[in-house]
């Protein structure tokens, strides 16, 4: 999966591992939106899962990445906030 260098620059400000992204496209849920893209998170069921085996990469549950739907190319990486 080739990542845009937006994408590249995103995951270091916000401190993403790869080893994140990885797990994502291993037990992520890809979702299209409106605007032609798409976007893969850890689903509900998974977050737990994946937390307790992966206990060294924090806030794993709350990534999420976007792909531009055409191709596969990863456009932002980043955590997901609900207020």
């Amino acid at each position: 999966m080739y990542k845009t260098k937006h994408a590249e620059i995103r995951q270091q400000q916000r401190g993403i591992k790869n080893e994140t992204v990885d797990l994502l496209f291993q037990y992520g849920k890809m979702k299209f939106q409106n605007d032609g893209t798409r976007v893969l998170f850890f689903p509900r069921k998974v977050k737990s899962t994946v937390e307790k085996k992966h206990l060294k990469i924090k806030n794993l549950k709350n990534a999420f990445a976007i792909l531009c739907a055409d191709e596969d190319r990863i456009i932002t990486i980043g955590h997901r906030y609900k207020h």
